[in-house]
């Protein structure tokens, strides 16, 4: 799934899209990562379909900022830690189409 998540993620780097990637910092998937899109569709995964979905609700709020956040989540196992990074298009980008 890495693989995949690095294409999606420099494909839409190229083409100019804004997307998200979220990282699990801390918990028995650590290194997990969920690439989210504007509209909140997603591709991966940070080990739990809920915590997916709170992450994926959450970055959707980023995704007009850009840069990068971390955020603590509280699940019924425990207290993890994402740190989120949003790529948005450069200016020149958006003025050139």
């Amino acid at each position: 799934m890495s693989d995949r998540i690095e294409r999606e993620l420099a494909a839409c780097r190229a083409a100019g899209q804004p997307i998200a990637v979220a990282e699990l910092l801390t918990g028995s998937a650590r290194g997990a990562r969920l690439l989210v899109w504007p509209g909140g569709q997603a591709l991966g995964s940070l080990g739990s379909p809920r915590l997916n979905q709170r992450v994926a609700l959450y970055v959707e709020g980023l995704l007009e900022r850009g840069g990068t956040e971390r955020k603590s989540f509280d699940l019924p196992e425990g207290t993890v830690e994402i740190e989120t990074t949003v790529y948005r298009p450069k200016a020149a980008d958006v003025e050139q189409r």
